[in-house]
């Protein structure tokens, strides 16, 4: 199969959005891979959209979070449109629940269930989940084949190189991901310990694909559209998995660096009522902030629209402001340069949670 022709993930066949470009991938983010966001990020390309990961212990819960976390309003629309898949993103110490939870994600609608043995934040690794798995490869390859045997859609795993530079164990990782009837691997080519810190060694993900018999996606230091296809180059992984790069500039998607003014005012509006709908209009408004900032990065700190931007807190007043705003910017078909600086990146690093 060519390159531009894509690959199979289980029995989904998953191609690029245009001739020449890679298979690009939103990476599970917490906080951020809500079913908005990740709507916005397939419309424009996405071809996998990852879900906010979920401890395996609330999945059985019934709560307003784990309600919202479980809200795959997206699934219906990819199934009828074949925009994207959804991968829910699983995590936890307990083998049981983890595959009773894939179990559960499959039910409410994930075309994939994703695995997290990634996760670098101290208070996940100290209870036994995340990374901690690498550590202990037979309770990893169990944890995927109970999950595997629990659930009839694909199973996906992300992890990391290794825990430390003295102790990179990916090759052994896929290796036993696949015995274990992983359908497609993710591997951030970073260590545990470095956590968004120094450069990842795209070199790893090379020798892992020199290994892997099921689709690998790279990831790691992605920071505009040319590092993705420069990681393809270098790796020849079959996809590439984009996580903080999106947060500023889902147009990534689209094999674009960023937007027009035109463009951004119109899908922050949407965005907008959307997250509304999901969370209500003033909790709706405070948590798309995060993205509006990165949006409109070129506005400096003293101006009156970014502090009207990032202060209004009345979803209806907001809109209004936008909509004023795109009236004033009629004509104006200049694009911004919506690419993550290498201190952006750091600046939205939150400690290992994709």
């Amino acid at each position: 199969m060519q390159p531009d022709a894509g690959f199979f993930l289980g029995p989904h066949h998953l191609a690029p959005l245009r001739p020449g470009m890679p298979v690009l991938a939103l990476a599970p983010m917490a906080g951020v891979g809500n079913w908005v966001f990740r709507l916005i990020c397939a419309r424009l390309g996405a071809r996998v959209v990852g879900v906010e990961f979920i401890n395996c212990r609330v999945i059985s819960e019934k709560s307003r979070r784990t309600d919202r976390l479980l809200d795959f309003s997206d699934a219906a629309i990819y199934d009828d449109t074949g925009l994207s898949l959804l991968a829910a993103q699983i995590y936890g110490n307990d083998i049981g629940l983890i595959a009773a939870g894939a179990a559960e994600m499959e039910h409410r609608g994930a075309h994939i269930v994703d695995i997290n043995f990634g996760c670098s934040v101290p208070q996940i690794l100290r209870k036994g989940c995340g990374a901690a798995y690498l550590k202990d490869l037979d309770l990893l390859f169990r944890a995927v084949k109970e999950t595997v045997d629990a659930v009839t859609v694909p199973v996906m795993v992300k992890t990391r190189i290794g825990w430390d530079a003295d102790s990179i164990n990916i090759l052994e990782v896929v290796q036993r991901v696949e015995d274990a009837g992983a359908k497609a691997i993710a591997i951030h080519a970073r260590t545990v310990v470095q956590k968004y810190k120094g450069k990842a060694d795209w070199d790893w993900i090379a020798r892992a694909k020199e290994r892997a018999s099921i689709p690998l996606f790279g990831n790691g230091d992605i920071c505009c559209y040319e590092d993705a296809i420069a990681m393809t180059r270098h790796t020849s992984c079959d996809g590439v998995m984009i996580g903080r790069a999106a947060m500023a500039n889902p147009w990534i998607f689209s094999g674009r660096n960023g937007a027009t003014m035109s463009e951004r005012l119109e899908l922050a509006s949407e965005q907008l009522r959307l997250m509304g709908r999901y969370k209500g209009d003033r909790v709706g408004v405070l948590e798309t902030r995060k993205h509006l900032a990165l949006y409109f990065k070129e506005l400096s700190r003293d101006s009156e629209r970014r502090r009207e931007l990032l202060t209004t807190s009345s979803l209806s007043d907001i809109l209004e402001f936008l909509d004023r705003w795109r009236t004033d910017e009629a004509g104006n078909g200049e694009e911004a340069d919506l690419a993550l600086s290498a201190a952006d990146a750091d600046h939205l690093a939150w400690g290992g949670t994709s």
